[in-house]
């Protein structure tokens, strides 16, 4: 009798290995197959032949293991670009959850691909990062404008910080505005930012507030433009809304030359910051008119102008030819009193120039009726009091007589000498 091999303890020793094998097989995952050769002897002419080779499923490839999508897209996993078709996603390397092909990707997470072919899936798995481009909501100082109807505004003229825009009608979805579509008063419009083909997801409103034309005029009278030098003079500037649309945020400046001392300012609407001589007012209604009174004097520092000027307004003031008003002041100098009473009295006692003091390098001669010098003095501050300081009819430092003289006043700024008479009286 022939020896057969398949009774022998080997056979069922190699059988029982194979058999191990095949379960470990799938308990990690792969499909079971159990491939046995018949143990063969090299001396006996039959042999069992079965395959011996295990397939291996590979792993995805893809163009871009990197890929990024606009966040306003709503991309998913159906939208990640996979070479293959048949495709299972996880959130891990290994193991891990299976994901939906409609899942929404998320900003800095990876995913991973598995092949599937058949009943097989690769034990290896494509890694996919993905990026989300989020661009800001863009910004403005403005969140409300407002236009003239004069101005025909559209939406190129809304005031937006950043540069590449789009305009819808909604603050979702909506319907994309051109930059011609005109402006209509009390409607909100949406404004998205574009970076690289992707809008930001959140829009930022701004609000179009269309009114009638309005005018703000600015004017400006003195009580006395004729001042003596020291004397104070009230300046009244007006500021009126002709329109019938409320302004805002209104600032006027006020000029004074250098021979414009400010004394004190009043007004009906708003305040003035005499640092800065900026006069402010929150809010100008139509058709409403606000004053403001300043005091200022005259000094003798020549140049005698003080000029307003409306700066600022909301909405800006289309109208700029009535926004400044300018008045200068012709202070009386070099008035010369004719008359003076040296008693000691406390009135009248000194002979009075006004503005003398701007004249540092003039001469005041005074004669007697008889042509007689009988006082002189240069850089002249107003301080004669009636005495001789000439040696003559009357001695140096004598009182003067009551009596008519006469005088001559030498100045570098004028080139004629100013002559004329005075009366001198005693009691």
């Amino acid at each position: 009798m022939g020896f057969n091999k398949k009774n022998t303890p080997l056979f069922y020793l190699v059988l029982l290995f194979c058999l191990t094998f095949s379960l470990t097989l799938q308990s990690n995952g792969h499909p079971g197959h159990l491939y046995i050769s018949a143990i063969n002897n090299s001396d006996h002419p039959y042999d069992d032949k079965l395959p011996t080779n295990i397939t291996e499923v590979s792993p995805p490839t893809t163009e871009n293991t990197h890929q990024a999508f606009c966040a306003l897209d709503q991309p998913t996993l159906n939208t990640v670009q996979v070479n293959e078709s048949d495709i299972i996603w996880y959130d891990r390397a290994s193991h891990g959850n299976p994901l939906a092909p409609n899942t929404l990707l998320q900003d800095g997470f990876t995913y991973y691909a598995a092949q599937v072919k058949g009943d097989e899936e690769s034990t290896l798995r494509l890694a996919i990062s993905i990026s989300l481009l989020i661009p800001s909501s863009p910004t403005t100082d403005k969140p409300t404008q407002v236009f003239s109807t004069t101005e025909n505004p559209t939406i190129a003229d809304l005031e937006i910080q950043e540069t590449y825009i789009v305009w819808y009608d909604a603050p979702e979805g909506g319907n994309l505005l051109s930059l011609e579509t005109p402006l209509q008063n009390g409607i909100a419009y949406y404004a998205a930012q574009v970076i690289s083909n992707c809008e930001s997801v959140k829009r930022l409103k701004v609000m179009a507030e269309i009114h009638q034309p309005s005018d703000l005029k600015v004017t400006k009278t003195v009580n006395n433009d004729h001042p003596m030098i020291g004397e104070k003079v009230t300046l009244t500037i007006t500021i009126a809304n002709d329109g019938t649309t409320d302004f805002k945020d209104i600032t006027i400046t006020e000029h004074l030359d250098r021979g414009v001392d400010y004394v004190n300012a009043k007004s009906t609407i708003g305040s003035y910051n005499a640092s800065d001589h900026i006069w402010t007012l929150s809010s100008l209604p139509s058709r409403t008119t606000a004053v403001m009174e300043l005091v200022v004097k005259a000094t003798s520092l020549g140049n005698y102008s003080s000029n307003s000027t409306l700066e600022t307004s909301t909405p800006i003031d289309k109208e700029s030819e009535n926004n400044s008003a300018e008045i200068t002041l012709e202070p009386s100098c070099l008035t010369i009193y004719n008359e003076f009473t040296p008693n000691d009295d406390g009135k009248n006692d000194y002979f009075k120039i006004d503005c003398i003091e701007t004249f540092p390098e003039s001469e005041l001669q005074v004669f007697n009726r008889y042509g007689a010098l009988v006082y002189q003095k240069k850089a002249y501050q107003n301080d004669w009091r009636g005495l001789a300081n000439v040696s003559g009819v009357v001695g140096n430092g004598e009182p003067l007589p009551t009596g008519t003289y006469f005088y001559k006043l030498k100045t570098d700024d004028i080139s004629e000498n100013i002559t004329g008479w005075l009366f001198l009286r005693k009691d």
